[in-house]
């Protein structure tokens, strides 16, 4: 069972290679849904993976499917985990999920050990207008910035993201975003192959997206992706690493 995961389990083996992970470490994996990839690392890699997700319905699945999973009901934005408490972490299609990334990435930052990696697997933009990637941009940075008011953070999922054109990534602005936190970019590597065929295995097995969705989510949840795909949609690995010292 697999929810949005162009690339499946090579691509998370590609990524985890590139992070260097080894056995044993610690590994967060936000925006984990079914938990397949985290069941894989642990019973295949031996790794000791922690999944966090905000679909209640899709972890309720996970566990049925494998109770020895360790779950979180969380975003990425409150992790509540000690600082300093993970060797590594991976989002695989989560990321382009959020608006808060700003946020996140400092999250990301405190609770990852100096020298630990992390890897995204995400849509982006191909050839994003300049003019408009700009214009977003700047006008989501007003809004992020603007003094918060009364019932702005029951309605968070409105925010607009800097880094994001049509729910792809705009890749400069993304990679700037990761290296202002102080993190490291060690990787970044195109896979819109994989995209293309996983879209066209859906297209062949379901008719549409909208069934796949349908057939592959529980009842209420969400779509896990917000693009509409053209031939401008991509599809990218990209690791980062926290300097040792």
């Amino acid at each position: 069972m697999t929810v949005f995961h162009p690339g499946g389990w090579e691509l998370s083996k590609e990524a985890i290679k590139l992070c260097g992970f080894k056995e044993g470490d610690r590994i967060l994996d936000i925006g984990c849904g079914d938990g397949v990839t985290d069941t894989r690392m642990r019973e295949e890699l031996g790794l000791k993976p922690v999944g966090c997700d905000t679909d209640r319905a899709v972890l309720d699945r996970a566990r049925r499917r494998d109770d020895k999973l360790k779950l979180r009901l969380t975003d990425g934005l409150s992790l509540d985990f000690p600082s300093l408490y993970f060797d590594g972490a991976i989002m695989e299609c989560s990321f382009s999920l959020m608006n808060r990334h700003d946020e996140l990435l400092h999250e990301l930052w405190c609770v990852l050990k100096p020298g630990a990696s992390f890897a995204v697997t995400d849509l982006y933009m191909i050839n994003p207008d300049p003019e408009r990637a700009a214009e977003t941009f700047y006008e989501a940075r007003l809004r992020l910035n603007a003094p918060r008011e009364e019932g702005d953070c029951a309605d968070a999922d409105s925010l607009p993201s800097p880094y994001l054109l049509d729910g792809m990534f705009v890749i400069d602005n993304l990679i700037a975003a990761i290296t202002d936190v102080g993190f490291e970019l060690t990787a970044f590597r195109d896979r819109t192959s994989r995209l293309n065929d996983f879209i066209a295995q859906i297209l062949f097995d379901y008719g549409s997206a909208e069934e796949y969705w349908k057939q592959t989510l529980p009842a209420g949840s969400k779509p896990y992706c917000r693009a509409e795909f053209g031939k401008n949609t991509g599809y990218f690995l990209l690791t980062a690493r926290k300097p040792a010292q």
